[in-house]
């Protein structure tokens, strides 16, 4: 790593062009997540614009900085659930981009909320933890793939598969989890196993057992360091409201300038709080020490998640869950954060120069604040003008 060196930090707006902005209805294309001020939308994009320059990935180098349109112009849109941009181009990368990982966890944490809801009448469901010993040496790949690796043994043992049968399993979610602390790279699964009937905390002991112990033994023949009990855990999930929380739990990695978006606590479905070591980060953090702090070492961090993290899936379900619970084939990343909101009709005004908002990021989240879901299109036109952005009628 390279040290007491400062990368270049990108121009940061000032406070008084972050107008009030909306917040996310039940249609994910909004640009905003419920719950959150523009503040932080305008982070996400400023943080994506940083990667324009500071990115090894051509996508993200490309993603929100150019019209697709033949033009070069920007439509926006709004229909009344959501305000957002069409013709520009769409990386898709949940890891490392912070505004298409927000359109896309929108989607995932209503489809999970559905699916546990839907199993949760009249069946059950058990929440845990798993992961394997690492230490600042450890690679990040390899480590992750080993971590994997160790999790499809488990499925395949046979006596996680006889207990797995007795309590009724029907399948389950599996979310993907990344931190960097003291220890180095800290990859972690987060599984939900669903059944088709109520489970006894007995029951979901005893799986648990026989899980750590396939779970345990297979890290070993992959010449990894044998996991801990204490580190791992698997608990009866319950609560009128569980579907909620572990709907937002799976998707809670989304980009904010401090961590105080990271780490949701499960307050009814989990036995524990889960917190944070003060000195664990999460690459969010990371690229907020990049574009905020110029910190040349958190950009090596940087480049070596944007490498180890492609291709990875960040939310896998079992094969037949989906259509179980009544959702349709599972849409990709990339497809979900290509959806632009509503049709041509719904276009208000066009862009018909990008430039300023290629050169300040936060210009592009400040005119969405201003239009709004329901279509503000007078204050939407000051806003350019305010801020020399060039637009027509639609």
């Amino acid at each position: 790593m390279v040290a007491h060196t400062m990368v270049p930090t990108p121009p940061v707006e000032s406070a008084t062009n972050r107008a009030p902005g909306g917040s996310l209805e039940n249609n994910a294309n909004s640009v905003a997540t419920a719950g959150q001020s523009l503040d932080h939308r305008a982070e996400r994009w400023a943080a994506r614009g940083a990667l324009w320059h500071l990115s090894s990935l051509k996508r993200c180098q490309k993603c929100g900085r150019w019209s697709i349109l033949p033009d070069g112009s920007v439509q926006v849109r709004a229909n009344g659930a959501a305000v957002g941009y069409a013709g520009l181009n769409s990386c898709g990368s949940v890891w490392v981009c912070p505004v298409c990982n927000a359109k896309v966890q929108a989607v995932r944490r209503l489809e999970v909320g559905v699916a546990l809801a839907k199993v949760l009448d009249g069946g059950g469901a058990a929440f845990g933890a798993y992961t394997v010993r690492h230490h600042l040496g450890s690679r990040l790949d390899p480590t992750w793939r080993g971590l994997s690796a160790s999790w499809r043994a488990v499925a395949r043992d046979r006596t996680v598969r006889r207990v797995r049968a007795l309590l009724g399993l029907v399948g389950g979610l599996r979310a993907a989890e990344v931190t960097y602390g003291a220890n180095g790279w800290h990859p972690h699964l987060h599984p939900v196993h669903v059944f088709d009937r109520p489970v006894s905390v007995d029951g979901v002991a005893s799986l648990h057992a026989a899980q750590f112990a396939a779970w345990s033994r297979a890290a070993e023949r992959l010449g990894l360091d044998a996991p801990t009990l204490a580190a791992q855990d698997l608990h009866l999930v319950t609560g009128a409201t569980a579907h909620v929380e572990l709907g937002d739990y799976f998707t809670k990695a989304s980009y904010a300038p401090t961590s105080e978006a990271v780490g949701w606590e499960m307050t009814s479905t989990q036995t524990k709080s889960r917190t944070r070591a003060n000195e664990s980060r999460t690459p969010w953090d990371l690229l907020g020490a990049v574009y905020l702090d110029g910190d040349a070492d958190a950009l090596d961090l940087w480049h070596t998640w944007e490498r180890d993290s492609k291709g990875k899936r960040a939310l896998t379900w079992s094969r037949g869950l989906r259509a179980r619970v009544g959702l349709d084939v599972e849409a990709t990343d990339e497809e979900i954060a290509e959806r632009e909101v509503g049709s041509r009709q719904d276009v208000g005004l066009v862009v018909t120069d990008w430039t300023p908002v290629a050169e300040q990021p936060r210009l592009g989240a400040g005119l969405l604040a201003a239009v709004g879901p329901a279509g503000n299109w007078d204050e939407g036109r000051r806003y350019a003008d305010a801020h020399g952005i060039e637009w027509r009628d639609s």
